[in-house]
C-alpha cells in the first residue's frame, strides 16, 4: 500500500467528521470547479453526441451503458415537461374561475349549517354499531331503505399533453436565426387575439 493512501485513511476513520469534512474542502480541489472545465472543454463533443442520440445515429463504438444513461436522461426530462403542462393548464383554469369568482361576488356565500352537515357526511363515513335486543333478533324484517341522493365523484379532467403549442414551449429564441416554432407559435397568438 502506498504511503499517501493510508495516510488518507487514516485521517478518514480516526479524525473528526467536522474537521475531516474541513481538512478534505481545503486540501482538495473543488470537484465542480474540475467538473466545470471538463464541460467547458468536452462541450461540442457532448453537443454533437447528444444529437446524434436523439436522431438515432449512434456510433457503434459507444458504450451501452452511455444508451441507457441517455435513454433514461430522455425519459425523466418527457415525465418533467408532461407534469410543467400539466401544472400550467390546471393553474390557468383555476385562476380563469378564480377570477370570475371574484368578478361575480360568489366568494361571499354564507355556509348554512345544514349544508356544513351535507358537506361533512359525503367526507366523513360514519359506522352506526346497534345491538337489537332478544325479540328483534328473533323477528325477521325487510328492512328498505330511502335512496339517499347520488354521492357527487370528482371528475378527472382530461388534458391534452400532445398539443402543438406545448411543443415549443419554454424554448428560447435565438436571436440570430429565424426558427419556425416561433413563426407558428405567432400566428397562434394572433388567432387567439382575433
Amino acid at each position: 500500500m502506498s504511503e499517501q493512501f493510508l495516510s488518507e485513511v487514516t485521517l478518514e476513520y480516526l479524525m473528526n467528521k467536522e474537521q475531516y469534512a474541513k481538512y478534505i474542502s481545503q486540501n482538495k480541489p473543488s470537484v465542480k470547479s474540475a467538473n466545470k472545465k471538463d464541460k467547458k472543454f468536452y462541450k461540442k463533443r457532448i453537443y454533437d453526441l447528444t444529437r446524434q442520440l436523439i436522431n438515432n445515429e449512434p456510433k457503434e463504438e459507444l458504450f451501452p451503458d452511455i444508451i441507457y444513461a441517455f435513454d433514461n436522461y430522455v425519459k425523466m426530462c418527457i415525465d418533467y415537461f408532461k407534469v410543467l403542462d400539466k401544472r400550467d393548464i390546471l393553474q390557468e383554469e383555476h385562476d380563469a374561475s378564480q377570477l370570475e369568482d371574484d368578478i361575480n361576488g360568489k366568494n361571499d356565500k354564507i355556509v348554512t349549517m345544514e349544508e356544513q352537515l351535507e358537506s361533512d357526511k359525503l367526507i366523513m363515513r360514519t359506522f352506526h354499531i346497534r345491538e337489537p335486543n332478544s325479540l328483534e333478533k328473533l323477528v325477521k324484517r325487510k328492512i328498505t331503505r330511502v335512496r339517499e341522493k347520488p354521492p357527487i365523484i370528482p371528475v378527472q379532467k382530461e388534458i391534452n399533453l400532445k398539443d402543438p403549442l406545448l411543443k415549443n414551449k419554454g424554448i428560447r429564441k435565438k436571436n440570430n436565426i429565424n426558427n419556425k416554432y416561433e413563426e407558428s407559435s405567432k400566428d397562434e397568438k394572433n388567432k387567439e387575439s382575433k
